[in-house]
This record gives structure tokens, sequence and C-alpha cells, in this order.
């Protein structure tokens, strides 16, 4: 009996601390996470403050903004601390942030490739969007690379007074110009259309209410481009001429 009784105390103890080492592991879990939330917190405060000071260097900058002037290249550093910066604050994977910057529409089912091509360019006469570029790299790819390549193409529409306005303000901006939407199609065969989702209304808006860094009549202009792309968008992807 009292072997049983005492096996009984010594499983007892046991499971009692046991179950105190998992509460203190807990406790040192619940702990790390705590701080954990905290750094990440503080990056993103810092971030905040750093952003802040930014945007009043530009705001003094543009009082005194002389138009299309090039700015010192940014150091390969910077860049680098940056994207780590970037992805140590987002949830996101790197796929997932350049998806993130893309507008993609499907391409509804019976619609061929070449009335996808043809519809766009009839709604981009209808918007005032200039093409001026198509480019077929399937073809080469298929000559020198692989005669099954999946079919894509890039289309190039412009508005050119709003890209000369645009380059005005920040030249750089060109690496975006002109608007390309990109047909293609997947592993599975499906169609797509793709753009760079260029909204201003991501840039927010200031204490005036006015999107930062553009006047209004550019901020205005650059709201119509982005509409007629995703309407000839739209257009391709029904196939409605």
């Amino acid at each position: 009996m009292r072997k049983i009784t005492s096996a009984i105390t010594v499983a007892a103890l046991g499971a009692l601390v046991s179950w105190g080492s998992a509460d203190v592991r807990a406790e040192e879990t619940a702990a790390k996470d705590k701080a954990k939330s905290s750094e990440t917190q503080a990056k993103v405060t810092n971030a905040f403050k750093e952003y802040q000071k930014v945007l009043e260097k530009l705001r003094k900058e543009m009082k005194n903004f002389t138009p299309n002037m090039v700015q010192p290249e940014v150091s390969p550093e910077a860049k680098q601390n940056m994207m780590r910066t970037m992805m140590s604050m987002s949830p996101l994977g790197l796929r997932q942030m350049i998806g993130m910057m893309a507008l993609k529409r499907k391409v509804e089912e019976g619609i061929t490739f070449d009335e996808v091509i043809e519809s766009m360019k009839t709604r981009a006469n209808q918007v005032n969007m200039k093409l001026v570029g198509h480019n077929v790299p399937y073809k080469l790819l298929r000559q020198i690379y692989d005669p099954k390549s999946p079919r894509m193409e890039i289309l190039s529409f412009c508005d050119m007074i709003t890209l000369r306005q645009i380059v005005d303000v920040v030249p750089e901006f060109i690496i975006f110009l002109p608007c390309r939407i990109a047909v293609l199609e997947d592993a599975k065969g499906d169609i797509w259309l793709i753009t760079l989702d260029w909204d201003v209304n991501w840039l927010g808006k200031d204490e005036e209410g006015k999107v930062p860094f553009l006047t209004d009549t550019l901020a205005e202009r650059a709201r119509k481009v982005n509409k007629a792309i995703k309407s000839i968008m739209d257009a391709g992807a029904t196939g409605d001429l």
C-alpha cells in the first residue's frame, strides 16, 4: 500500500513539475512574442518618423521646384537597407509584394488572343490613349529557346501630356512609362492581362486634402489615365469592341 501511495505521490509531483515547466515555457514564449511585437512596433514607428522627415524635406524642395531635374542616384547600400526594412515589417513575401503592385484581369472563356488585342486597341482609341508600342517577345522565344513558349505580347499606351507633366515632377518615373499592358497565357492556357497598378490614391492626401507633390491638375490627369488603362483591360478581358 505504501509503495502504491509513494508511486502516486511521485507521479503527482512529476505532473506538477511538468505543469510548472509548461507554465514557465508558456510565459517565456509570451514574453518573447511581446518583445518581438514591441520591436516590430518600434521599427514601424521609427520608419514612420523617417518618412515624415522625407515628406517635410520634399515639401521644402517643392517650394523651389525646378521641372525635369534628375535626382542624385540612391546608393546600392541604401536600397538594400530599405528593402530589408520593408521585408522585415511586411507580412508578405517578395513574390506577393510584387503581385500587390500588379493589376490583373482574366480573359473570359471563348475569347481568343487576337480578339483580346483587337478589343484593347479599339478601346484605347475611344479613351484617347495612343498605342505607342507593341512587342511580341514570344515569337523570338519560339525561335531561339522553346518552340512551345506561351504567347505573350506587351502593348504600350500613353497620354503624352500626362507623361510630360509627370516627368517634369519626377524624371525617374520614366522607368514606369509608357503604360504597359501585358497579355499572356498561363500554364493552364488561360489568358491574362497584367499592368502596373499606379493609383495616385495610394499616396494619400496631405493636411490640405491634396495628393502630396502633385498639382490638382496632374493628380486628376493621373486618375484619368489609370481609369483609361482599366477600361482598356476590361475591353480586352470581355472582348468588347
